[in-house]
């Protein structure tokens, strides 16, 4: 899916009250913003902006058959106000019949953790408070309350960091990720005088007069300045600016979509791998975009920069030591022939957990996998091949209590088939695992001996025989959001991985 719409001239005029309404229900009309029946979270600070977003929404919301939420982030940096903005968009909420949500987190802590600026930290940890109420409670649609002028202050923000095309071409209207900004093409000033005309009540941040922060500065110096002594009209040619550059990303998009499957993998959600000979093949700025593509799909609706980009290029071409780039979001690291970006799992359990004290049948929960275990007083027939979920075992070879654990360093394993014992990561490299997944496999261990690499192989040394007497069957399922991650990867791989090169 492409990136959508773009109206060539913000909104200045509306004929009276009503021209707003009019006007927005065309825009939305002209860009399927919206489709009957989506549930949309309308992300609302309180501000001039997000509550004519709301209050629009609202009347139209019969119109279009949607079902309106308001989500609001108290971000804590001003103490009284900040509680005073979250109090008053609930009462906002609630006065329309709306449900509310509201969000809280440690900005400070989250600048410092990640060498960020507080307004960066606070834009993080708010998307990421609005998307996930989105995913949790089934919004499709997330509104932002961005105008034209945000767009035009964003422009020389991005211009003075040094950003590319990419950066410059601004906010889309519409992202494939549901993210929607239905007044992006419409001025400061139409959206104040309409909310006089409307007599409809907002909040003002405080924060937003202080020159301590850049954006600020541009907004109450820069840009009057420019206006003032260089172009009345420059909201207008920078718009203008922007739009030309959003149209040739349209053009760009189409051809990246053609280019991408003949150089990326995607095996999961959470998982890409861009083939670097095929990669290197292109032009190194086809490769700079790949790359900030491939980035872009975890860091969704974050800016990217050129300094990444280049970081990530010189991962990819071997120039940077440690082949790997960590983050919270998104880890990439280069792997034989192709670079990896996934989204991090969290760390696995450290100690081992018992499992089926006694060999009857049972099922048992361990870590967030469902266990299976059953005794047949003789094996199937014919004898079953291998399967991911489920392992035959020659129930006399296995000693009871079984044992969950994970990936402990130096461990052996005998895999079914191998001649001989080996070291348990020799096999995971072999078997193509990644380095970042090995640790996140569960183990089955008897008597202190690794029986069953679930997922991969089972011990040659428990292995059904024409000999076996009793047979033991084991199964496995993932029972929650991580150990389905970690179970989907582990199929995706099983299907379809490029190993790794040595460790």
């Amino acid at each position: 899916m492409l990136y959508r719409g773009w109206v060539s001239q913000p909104l200045l005029k509306p004929s009276g009250a009503g021209g707003l309404e009019q006007w927005l229900r065309a825009y939305v009309r002209q860009d399927d913003l919206f489709s009957p029946g989506d549930r949309v979270l309308v992300a609302v600070s309180g501000g001039p902006d997000s509550v004519a977003l709301l209050h629009l929404l609202k009347r139209l919301e019969a119109e279009w058959g949607l079902a309106l939420g308001v989500g609001h982030f108290d971000h804590g940096l001003r103490g009284r106000e900040s509680r005073e903005e979250a109090a008053f968009v609930a009462d906002l909420a609630r006065g329309l019949g709306l449900p509310f949500y509201l969000g809280q987190g440690d900005v400070a802590h989250q600048a410092r953790t990640r060498k960020t600026s507080v307004q960066a930290a606070a834009r993080q940890l708010r998307l990421h408070f609005l998307n996930e109420t989105c995913r949790s409670q089934g919004y499709q649609k997330l509104a932002l309350g961005h105008t034209a002028d945000d767009q035009v202050e964003l422009f020389f923000l991005r211009l003075l960091r040094g950003t590319g095309p990419e950066g410059l071409k601004g906010m889309w209207p519409a992202t494939p990720a549901g993210v929607v900004r239905p007044l992006l093409a419409v001025g400061k000033e139409v959206i104040l005088a309409w909310l006089e005309e409307e007599s409809l009540v907002y909040r003002e941040d405080s924060s937003n007069l202080s020159r301590r922060y850049l954006r600020n500065r541009l907004r109450l110096d820069l840009l009057p300045e420019l206006t003032r002594r260089y172009n009345p009209q420059l909201k207008k040619a920078v718009w203008r600016s922007m739009a030309l550059l959003q149209e040739q990303e349209r053009l760009l998009a189409q051809e990246t979509a053609r280019v991408w499957p003949t150089v990326a993998r995607t095996l999961t959600p959470d998982f890409i791998a861009l083939k670097l000979p095929e990669l290197f093949q292109l032009p190194t700025g086809w490769q700079k975009r790949l790359l900030r593509v491939a980035l872009g799909k975890f860091l969704v609706d974050q800016e990217i920069t050129m300094a990444q980009v280049a970081n990530l290029l010189a991962l990819a071409q071997g120039r940077k030591s440690g082949g790997l780039i960590p983050r919270k979001d998104c880890q990439v690291a280069r792997a034989g022939g192709e670079l990896h970006f996934w989204r991090p799992l969290p760390a696995p359990p450290t100690g081992a957990v018992t499992l089926f004290p006694a060999s009857r049948p049972q099922v048992e929960s361990a870590e967030g996998w469902r266990w299976q275990c059953r005794t047949l007083p003789q094996p199937p027939s014919p004898l079953p091949g291998p399967e991911a979920h489920t392992a035959w075992l020659d129930a006399d070879r296995v000693t009871f209590p079984l044992e969950m654990r994970y990936f402990r360093p130096g461990e052996r394993f005998w895999p079914l088939g191998a001649p001989g014992p080996k070291k348990l990561q020799d096999f995971l490299v072999n078997s193509k695992i990644p380095r970042w997944l090995r640790g996140h496999l569960p183990l089955v261990v008897s008597a202190g001996e690794i029986i069953w690499v679930a997922g991969l192989r089972l011990a040659e040394t428990v292995k059904l025989t024409s000999l076996t007497q009793n047979a033991l069957e084991l199964k496995i399922s993932p029972n929650n959001p991580y150990t389905n991650r970690v179970w989907e990867t582990l199929l995706a791989w099983r299907g379809g991985g490029e190993g790794e090169k040595g460790d």
